[in-house]
């Protein structure tokens, strides 16, 4: 009787292990705070169980696409749209452009100064009782006819001369605009197409991680697991290095060009490389969790060629960005000419 009794409170008091799907909904109800940084919280506490996701049926749990568009996109594209905003009437060509208004108006004042004058002289030779007149432009006496002539003559060469100078002025800005609106195009949208190369990388590293693990039946949804891992690594990355690359490719609209010229070219080579070493460092903390979500043995070195997933991601992100920054500064080319022609 007593043995049964003990048997009883044993069970009682033994708790019962949680399921993968119930572990998930409980750090899902335990995160506080927005759902995109509550699900960043799982992501990286639970790496493990991103499998049952959707066994858990998590409430607000955004899926792979929709998660990265969230975290990395939106915020990249909001910088960019600012800095167009902020540099797109700013920098050396914006200047130029002021510039050569500022020639084409004293041109101008100096051409009707010269109308003026030869208007005036027009109405005295004509209101004059003088038979015969000495014009500057002429070594001898003119008569009247003579002397008018000279001077229309003149006043029309003048007004030729000038609509000639402000066509010229005009080609002019139009192409240092169409110049200055698709350099403010290119180095804002350059920036945004690191983020965008993320998202669109996922099939070629799902393809390259299942080629390597052909066996594996969560190769299959090694993608997924990179758009979230590529998002809560960068999430706080994200906003500081699209500033900085902001900053370094638009600097002379944000009044940096003295600061950069004084540096020298080598400080621009420094900064590449050091933004080259930053973004392989994001990449290793995107494989740390990707092998545990795969449930792979990671490598002694993770910084080494053994590093597959590395390696797949490395060269599908660069190759997609490569593509993606090809098209984009055709496409800002074609739109220079466009506006140069056009508009």
């Amino acid at each position: 009787m007593l043995e049964e009794v003990y048997q009883e409170d044993s069970l009682i008091a033994e708790p019962q292990e949680l399921s993968p799907a119930d572990q998930l909904r409980l750090q899902w109800t335990n995160q506080p705070g927005l759902a995109l940084i509550r699900q960043k919280n799982v992501i990286e506490r639970c790496p493990e169980l991103l499998s049952h996701v959707s066994m858990a049926s998590l409430k607000g749990w955004k899926w792979p696409y929709s998660f990265a568009f969230q975290g990395l996109v939106i915020a990249a594209v909001a910088i960019s749209l600012l800095n167009w905003y902020a540099t797109h009437d700013n920098g050396r060509l914006h200047q130029d452009i002021a510039r050569l208004q500022a020639s084409t108006q004293a041109e101008s004042q100096r051409q009707q100064g010269v109308t003026d004058a030869t208007n005036a002289e027009i109405l005295r030779i004509t209101h004059s009782r003088s038979q015969v007149f000495k014009l500057q432009m002429s070594q001898g006496l003119l008569t009247r006819e003579q002397a008018l002539a000279e001077l229309n003559a003149s006043l029309a060469e003048s007004q030729s001369s000038l609509e000639q100078f402000k066509q010229r002025m005009a080609q002019q800005e139009r192409e240092l605009r169409a110049k200055e609106n698709a350099l403010a195009i290119a180095r804002s949208g350059v920036p945004l197409l690191f983020s965008l190369a993320l998202l669109l990388c996922a099939g070629g590293v799902r393809k390259s991680i299942q080629g390597d693990n052909s066996r594996s039946r969560m190769a299959r949804s090694s993608g997924d697991y990179f758009l979230y891992f590529a998002t809560t690594e960068g999430l706080l990355l994200n906003i500081p290095v699209l500033i900085l690359v902001h900053l370094m490719l638009s600097g002379g609209s944000y009044g940096l060009s003295g600061f950069f010229e004084s540096v020298g070219p080598l400080f621009e080579v420094i900064f590449w490389i050091g933004l080259y070493a930053l973004m392989l460092r994001y990449f290793v903390g995107i494989t740390r969790g990707m092998h545990k979500a795969l449930q792979l043995r990671p490598p002694a070195n993770e910084w080494s060629p053994e590093n597959r997933i590395l390696l797949h991601i490395h060269n599908n992100f660069f190759a997609v960005l490569a593509v993606l920054e090809g098209s984009f500064l055709a496409a800002c080319y074609i739109l220079y000419h466009i506006d140069k022609r056009f508009f």
